[in-house]
């Protein structure tokens, strides 16, 4: 008689069991996901309370309507700064920074108080001619040098309004005594009929 034989064997397309690498990986890839995850959470809170903090710092109580009674007028804190430019005889720029330690290098546009010069863009060639002339004696007296501002206020445009000095020269009273400036109290101006011929001869 003959013996059965049981043949074993393997089968050829048989997936080989998942390795423990795979196992690693995945696992490495799952707390990767979960740290960016509580990353993006950290940043999303940091986030949220920087705003939040933001918005207590410039909370305004608008509970009820705010009107222009309730406000007053800012003034820059500045006396002095340095003249960068000279735009006609009564308005310049100077650079200054306002009273904190870290305070940027501002700009400042400065309207000198009290006076009014010819217009560069002005109605006849004698004014824009009177202009120029305005522009170059306050640019010879004051570019790049400090000045002394006394009285700030702020003008209708905004710009800062003041009694401009170099050392203990008073610039507003300066240019009057020019004749390259009338005085002028923030109403109607008075104008001369001829510039030039204000300038030369004091006929308004």
């Amino acid at each position: 008689m003959f013996k059965r034989i049981i043949c074993c064997f393997k089968p050829k397309n048989e997936m080989p069991p998942v390795t423990s690498r795979n196992n690693s990986k995945q696992s490495n890839n799952s707390k990767q996901s979960n740290n960016s995850k509580q990353s993006n959470n950290s940043k999303q809170s940091n986030n949220s309370k920087q705003s939040n903090n933001s918005k207590q710092s410039n909370n305004i109580d608008n509970s009820n309507q705010i009107i222009w009674k309730h406000t007053i007028e800012f003034v820059a804190p500045i006396e002095q700064g340095i003249v960068i430019k000279v735009y006609d005889g009564d308005t310049i720029t100077i650079a200054s920074k306002l009273p904190y330690e870290t305070s940027p290098l501002y700009r400042f546009s400065v309207r000198l108080n009290g006076i009014d010069c010819p217009e560069m863009k002005g109605k006849d060639e004698n004014e824009k001619e009177c202009a120029q002339l305005a522009k170059k004696e306050m640019n010879d007296l004051i570019i790049n040098k400090m000045v002394t501002l006394k009285n700030v206020q702020t003008e209708k445009y905004g710009r800062i309004l003041a009694d401009v000095y170099i050392g203990d020269l008073h610039l507003n009273q300066h240019m009057i005594e020019k004749r390259l400036a009338v005085t002028y109290d923030g109403g109607t101006k008075m104008k001369p009929t001829n510039w030039m011929n204000y300038y030369c001869n004091g006929i308004m």
